[in-house]
């Protein structure tokens, strides 16, 4: 079986969730002796390191990004010439395209047998929609997603969360879609030295961007309003697209709760000693395609106090402490909760642990393969 992974996504991130998938489906389908993986990785711009397992792709190109800083060129330009002539020197046609984001004009280039797309939300469709701006942004890959999942002899959803949107919003035939959950590798990393501000007190951790749909005002909202918590803990923000707004920064500094409030970012090391030293990730999101914070943190035993929303059911089962998206007072109970009662907390953590093993990129690898044959 001859697959063909493209460049998008990585032209896009240097690391993330979409990408990842397609990494780590790299990694596992290049040990089966039936599956010849051609990846255009094209402009190098992620940083992902394939050492692993660059040697057992049947055909590579990626272009050091060092190349083009100096000079003023069109990047989209040269990856879609280049993968064109990618393609063009491959001798025979693909069995399956699985595009790693949603550009539907590559379809044409492409012209594989069959088409396989994953769809890992619909932020844009539900949660974007009511906001003229970013739907004008997001307009684009509306459209484009639309027309690869009509196309696609098969899609991967990532929960069952996600199909029921994609059947419901795209009106997908629910026989075409095929979930098939993520998974974790961060207890394969080291761990790293804990950071300075993170030694003053302990602290609960938040991970991920403070989008208005992520909820973050229930965090700050509920350390507002319960003295035990700004006075004893911390909580340190980690990753997301920028530090601390200026509307974050009035609302803390209001409350006199400045220094609890500490944002880090850096590579999967420090989330991981992170997610080890945390008393628990808030995590009070409205939607999610999967969520993943929420597993990494139950394979570092730290517990999860999340929303009964969207997807988020399917990745935390019964060990995570569920609260009220729209309640500060019950985010502050669960916390203080989760602190005070060490038996409670206990569980919590080998109920985690237990769940987390349930997912695994094998397990995720092996049903997209499944997927892609069942189409051929």
């Amino acid at each position: 079986m001859h697959i063909l992974y493209d460049h998008q996504m990585f032209a896009i991130q240097k690391v993330g969730g979409i990408s990842r998938i397609f990494i780590e489906l790299m990694r596992e389908f290049s040990q089966n002796s039936d599956c010849f993986i051609h990846w255009y990785r094209g402009i190098k711009t992620d940083d992902y390191d394939i050492s692993e397992y660059r040697h057992r792709l049947k055909r590579y190109w990626s272009i050091p990004n060092l190349l083009f800083k100096l000079v003023n060129l069109d990047r989209e330009y040269i990856n879609r010439s280049l993968f064109k002539y990618f393609i063009q020197t491959f001798d025979r046609q693909y069995d399956i395209y699985h595009p790693s984001y949603y550009d539907a004009t590559f379809l044409e280039i492409a012209k594989s047998k069959k088409l396989a797309v994953t769809i890992c939300d619909m932020i844009p469709e539900k949660i974007l929609s009511g906001n003229p701006q970013l739907a004008s942004k997001f307009k684009n890959v509306v459209e484009s997603k639309k027309i690869l999942a009509r196309q696609a002899d098969i899609i991967f959803a990532i929960s069952e969360s996600t199909k029921k949107d994609v059947v419901d919003i795209l009106q997908i035939e629910p026989e075409k879609i095929q979930v098939t959950y993520l998974a974790s590798r961060i207890k394969d990393f080291p761990l790293a030295e804990l950071p300075e501000p993170c030694r003053n007190k302990p602290y609960f951790l938040y991970v991920g961007t403070r989008s208005k749909y992520k909820n973050f005002e229930l965090v700050m909202q509920a350390f507002a309003i319960e003295p035990q918590l700004s006075n004893n803990f911390n909580l340190v923000c980690f990753g997301g697209s920028s530090d601390f707004l200026e509307p974050e920064i009035e609302f803390i500094e209001k409350y006199h709760m400045r220094e609890n409030f500490i944002y880090l970012r850096g590579d999967d090391s420090l989330l991981k000693t992170l997610y080890s030293n945390a008393l628990a990730l808030l995590y009070p999101s409205r939607y999610e395609g999967f969520g993943l914070p929420p597993l990494e943190a139950m394979e570092c035993q730290c517990p999860v106090i999340c929303c009964s929303t969207s997807s988020l059911p399917e990745v935390v089962g019964d060990a995570a402490t569920f609260v009220d998206p729209d309640s500060a007072e019950d985010l502050a109970t669960a916390m203080q909760k989760i602190v005070g009662d060490l038996e409670y907390r206990s569980s919590a953590i080998a109920k985690g642990s237990q769940q987390a093993s349930l997912f695994t990129w094998e397990k995720s690898a092996r049903q997209t393969l499944d997927g892609y044959r069942s189409v051929i």
